[in-house]
């Protein structure tokens, strides 16, 4: 199985090729979408700075997901399949959940940065065997939405820890930074994309 993930300008792209090739996918990093079993938008970064990439290629991705492919994004890859963010002023996403993304309204240290527990809220077969575990997370911004919750986190306030609905999943966790619970994650995101 082929993963695309999606160069468009931001780190961590080979800390989750890793993650993704240790669950047995084979990887390809490029600036071009392309057609793939699995297409991957990486998280680290800024709404504002990804923004213009994802409207340039609207198109192809939207093309690409009614045709079937699947879609992973992390962290700011999650962020991105939102209407909109805040973050360096407002930018559109790709609407493919409804909500907002923000920083966290909370009186908090900001980036978080650290491991917290995740919560199982919805039905999705990506959240089996997490439930309760603890995911490594960078970030100072949340979704703030209801739409296809499937985990929760906390961290001062209640937010999304994964959406997932039909061919699309995200997570604001980093699966590849988060030891076993990354692990179990990657195997059923596999055997999701394989089915």
């Amino acid at each position: 199985m082929k993963a695309l993930v999606v160069n468009y300008g931001v780190g961590n792209l080979f800390s989750i090729s890793s993650g993704l090739k240790r669950a047995g996918f084979e990887v390809e990093i490029s600036k071009e979408i392309k057609n793939a079993d699995l297409i991957v938008f990486p998280g680290v970064g800024a709404f504002s700075a990804v923004s213009r990439f994802i409207q340039i290629n609207s198109d192809k991705i939207n093309d690409l997901r009614k045709s079937g492919v699947h879609f992973l994004g992390v962290c700011l890859g999650l962020q991105i399949m939102f209407e909109k963010g805040t973050e360096g002023g407002e930018s559109k996403g790709l609407g493919w959940f409804k909500g907002t993304v923000d920083k966290i309204h909370a009186n908090v240290k900001l980036p978080h940065i650290g491991w917290d527990k995740i919560y199982v809220s919805g039905d999705c077969e990506l959240t089996e065997g997490l439930d309760g575990k603890y995911a490594y997370y960078v970030h100072s911004y949340v979704a703030y939405t209801n739409d296809h919750v499937v985990m929760k986190s906390n961290y001062g306030i209640e937010y999304p820890a994964m959406v997932c609905k039909e061919n699309v999943v995200g997570t604001q966790f980093h699966p590849e930074k988060s030891s076993e619970t990354g692990r179990i994650f990657f195997d059923n995101l596999k055997r999701w994309v394989s089915r």
